[in-house]
């Protein structure tokens, strides 16, 4: 089970939800978890197929074969700006 943070339009996407805890065995990759979005949370996944919205690992931006283990921290990172 992997826990996912929600940021900006993704926690809206999810009904305001601040996390999405996901069934994810070890071992899988990013592209597992946008598999897992895209059957629970189409528009949450479309925002990543667009590149609209970012998957980060352990606070490091991650690309679609990046390793999932059981503990590590996700988080969908929209867009933003700031100054």
């Amino acid at each position: 089970m992997v826990t996912i943070k929600l940021f900006g339009m993704t926690k809206m996407l999810a009904g305001n939800q601040g996390s999405l805890s996901l069934a994810l065995p070890n071992g899988r990759r990013v592209k597992d978890l946008v598999e897992l979005l895209d059957g629970g949370y189409p528009q949450i996944g479309e925002l990543i197929h667009k590149k609209k919205v970012l998957v980060s690992v352990n606070q490091e931006i991650a690309h679609e074969e990046t390793e999932i283990r059981d503990g590590d921290e996700i988080a969908l990172l929209p867009p933003f700006a700031g100054g």
